[in-house]
């Protein structure tokens, strides 16, 4: 058993000289760690026996009381307290000044289904290296089960209350009232940048103020709800790797993050068919990514000198408490997260730290490791042992339940071994004792509760916030007669613990969708809505099904309710009724709901003004509104498609297909699926008379989105122009198949009636009927 002191005014050797570790800090501290693998075993605050120190790891060795032969150990430390030397800090962290700092963020993934945590029905090679070069935090959690705030939380080392994004849409990170830590390191000379995998990540939430550079090349797709786009991790890792080429000897930030495991959970192989459980899949599927990333480094000589952080953002339900998901609960599930930290040259490597600390810490650990200087935050170092109290109260909620389910926000804290969840029937835990929370002890612990609740009261989170609309944005919204936007009122909501079933029925109906059921979906929904009309996400989905069913008008009237429940969620509703007003030729409406979405989602907006511009054939309005849609890079590609459709319909097809086939070429470098690109492309070439060309260019389109039903119509009627009448039914059959709906076998009707085939037609519209 090795025995490490920490004491204030003198410093050990370096570990590379004794094997262990002697910090300076303010407070005396004795640490026992054991064998080669230095596991914390606890934490001694003043001098005093070694059995009196308290264990949390989960299975300790038996300690001795102090032996007379040790007396002189605690002379030491009494006699230290009144020595002073080093050039350490004075919370005893070592500085790495100029050293790379790489967060990797794997989304969604629980510290539990880690083998450096304990698990072992998935095997991590990469990750469990990196803990071995590292320092495992045993207890990180995170502050809100959400990506968009709880990233801004990592950067910022603020509380979302705070930086004020509190949900992953409808709100904007400001990166000058609440400057990011990237802003500090780029002002001592690092170049930031972030690779990203899905779009609610996406730069114009505000987050590509924080970077250098920023890439969020992740198309949003008709059909697909914002929060499953996403790109493969592979993907990323290239957009990364290359940028890391790029910076030569310049110091450098990155912000490397990855999907998997986020639902659905759908690896790639051979991690598909070697897992049982499709989480698991996905874990090892993102650990080869990471392995991936870290060789990368090794091969540059990056990696010995680097700092690396691996955590995850939140956890995931998976069942354990009715939540298959995030974003409803504050359960341990939810909010543990991984968080490895690999300093410079693998110092202090293979530690354990019990203390619990948040990703709110995560901007002043790294400025406390780099030398630089950052705003007040509200986490600490969590190399500063005398801020890294075990007591120390961490905050977390959740707004997503009262903006998106109709349901009570939720709110909690922890601290030392105690969780405690605000809600409208509070919830206390001792999550060492009952790591599952099983069972509430409120009742038998009333002055804990009492204490933790005291203490909430220091966290100001005015609940009402988030449901305060901008004025000139309520304004528009009461000129299109939303005028009984209910939102997010003051009254009592219902507590979700009662409520969690309506989640899985969404997920039902949200199956039953993508399999062409959308009548039996329709009815889930409208059942729900029924007992829950503030159920904002199950109006967003209900007016896809409607979509997809082809009842347009009910689509709309969905979405309408979408808007007075939710009114902070009025942009995304909005470019939804923009889409379902375009199919109906209603551009005056269309535009007027575009333009709601302009503050929130501008490129989206943008791009729709361009597509009811193009439509009522204003072809310079539709490329100025083109062009201000390309200020969001993810957004230029499908843009760039927009402006090529101008220069068509204008009958300049040779600049038209110019503009296409570099289009195509550029996402295709990026790896990067872009709707309706192929489509438009073999527009341009049957207009040039090139049908081969436009059949090939109408089946890549359909190959990457099947529920494309327009390009199977087109393909049909290239197909009849070169007299290949034998795979018309068939494609038309296969088109039906991918996409079982009514709106699909109306469509095949329609072709065939351009085509002139009046009694097939009416054929495909009794299946319809």
């Amino acid at each position: 058993m090795k025995i490490e002191l920490n004491h204030v005014g003198w410093c050990s050797p370096s570990p590379r000289e004794v094997g262990e570790r002697v910090a300076c800090g303010l407070h005396g501290s004795v640490k026992v760690l054991d064998g080669d693998a230095r596991r914390v075993r606890g934490v001694m605050r003043s001098p005093q026996s070694l059995d009196s120190i308290p264990l949390q790891h989960p299975s300790p060795l038996p300690l001795s009381p102090l032996r007379r032969g040790e007396g002189f150990l605690y002379l030491l430390v009494l006699l230290l307290t009144f020595t002073g030397c080093t050039k350490e800090s004075s919370a005893g962290t070592e500085q790495f000044p100029n050293a790379p700092v790489i967060i990797i963020s794997i989304d969604t993934l629980r510290s539990d289904r880690l083998p450096p945590y304990g698990y072992s029905k998935v095997q991590t090679p990469a990750i469990d290296s990196l803990a071995a070069d590292g320092i495992v935090f045993e207890r990180a959690y995170s502050n809100v089960p959400l990506t968009l705030p709880s990233h801004t939380t990592i950067l910022t080392g603020l509380l979302p209350p705070t930086h004020g994004v509190r949900n992953n849409l409808g709100y904007r990170y400001e990166s000058e009232q609440h400057p990011p830590i990237t802003k500090a390191l780029s002002a001592a000379g690092y170049d930031t940048g972030a690779a990203v995998s899905c779009y609610v990540l996406r730069g114009n939430t505000g987050l590509a103020g924080a970077f250098d550079f920023y890439d969020d090349a992740i198309a949003s797709e008709s059909g697909v709800a914002v929060g499953r786009l996403q790109r493969a991790g592979m993907d990323t890792l290239a957009v990364a790797t290359r940028w890391i080429a790029e910076r030569g000897e310049r110091p450098f930030f990155l912000l490397f993050h990855l999907f998997e495991p986020h639902g659905p959970y759908e690896a790639p192989e051979p991690f598909r068919s070697r897992f049982a459980d499709p989480y698991d899949a996905e874990i090892a599927a993102s650990d080869d990514v990471v392995g991936r990333l870290i060789q990368d480094l090794k091969s540059r000589k990056l990696y010995d000198r680097s700092l690396i952080i691996l955590l995850s953002d939140h956890g995931e339900g998976l069942g354990d408490h009715g939540e298959a998901e995030h974003g409803v609960f504050l359960y341990r599930e939810a909010l543990q997260v991984p968080l490895i930290i690999k300093l410079p040259d693998s110092k202090d490597r293979g530690q354990r730290v019990a203390e619990p600390v948040t990703l709110a810490d995560i901007a002043p650990t790294i400025a406390a490791l780099t030398g630089v200087s950052l705003p007040a935050t509200e986490g600490v170092n969590v190399f500063d042992e005398t801020s890294r109290s075990a007591q120390r109260p961490l905050y977390a909620e959740t707004l997503y339940p009262r903006i998106h389910l109709g349901l009570s926000e939720l709110r909690s804290l922890i601290s030392g071994t105690h969780h405690y969840i605000e809600a409208p029937r509070p919830e206390l835990y001792d999550v060492v004792s009952d790591p599952g929370e099983r069972r509430n002890i409120l009742e038998d612990q009333r002055r804990v509760f009492a204490s933790m609740r005291k203490q909430m009261a220091a966290f100001d989170t005015v609940a009402e916030a988030p449901a305060n609309v901008d004025p000139e944005e309520a304004a528009r919204l009461a000129a299109l007669g939303y005028v009984g936007s209910v939102g997010m009122s003051d009254g009592p909501l219902p507590d979700p613990k009662d409520h969690v079933a309506m989640v899985e029925t969404l997920q039902r109906a949200t199956r039953l969708m993508s399999t062409g059921d959308h009548d039996q979906a329709a009815t889930l929904l409208r059942s729900v809505l029924e007992t829950n009309p503030r159920f904002a996400d199950a109006w967003s989905t209900l007016g896809s099904v409607y979509e997809g069913m082809g009842r347009y008008e009910d689509a709309l009237s969905a979405y309408r309710e979408g808007i007075k429940v939710a009114p902070t969620s009025s942009a995304e509703f909005a470019l939804s009724m923009t889409g379902v007003l375009l199919q109906l030729d209603r551009f005056d409406e269309a535009r007027k709901h575009a333009e709601l979405a302009l503050e929130r989602n501008p490129a989206g907006a943008h791009q729709f003004l361009a597509r009811i511009a193009l439509e009522e054939k204003d072809f310079a309005a539709a490329e100025r509104e083109a062009r201000a849609a390309m200020v969001d890079e993810a957004a230029r590609p499908r843009a760039m498609v927009t402006l090529a459709q101008v220069r068509a319909e204008q009958g300049r097809l040779g600049e038209a297909v110019k503009m296409l086939e570099e289009t195509r070429q550029d996402v295709t470098a990026r790896r990067m699926r872009v709707e309706h690109l192929e489509l438009a492309l073999g527009d341009v070439y049957a207009r040039m008379g090139r049908l081969a060309d436009a059949e090939e260019a109408f089946k890549r389109e359909i190959g990457m989105f099947p529920g494309n039903l327009t390009a199977w119509s087109n393909l049909g009627v290239v197909l009849v122009l070169q007299k290949k009448y034998d795979a018309v039914d068939p494609l038309f059959e296969s088109m039906a198949k991918q996409n079982p709906s009514r709106r699909a076998y109306f469509v095949a009707a329609e072709s065939y009636e351009a085509l002139g085939d009046a009694k097939t037609a009416a054929m495909w519209r009794a299946r319809a009927r």
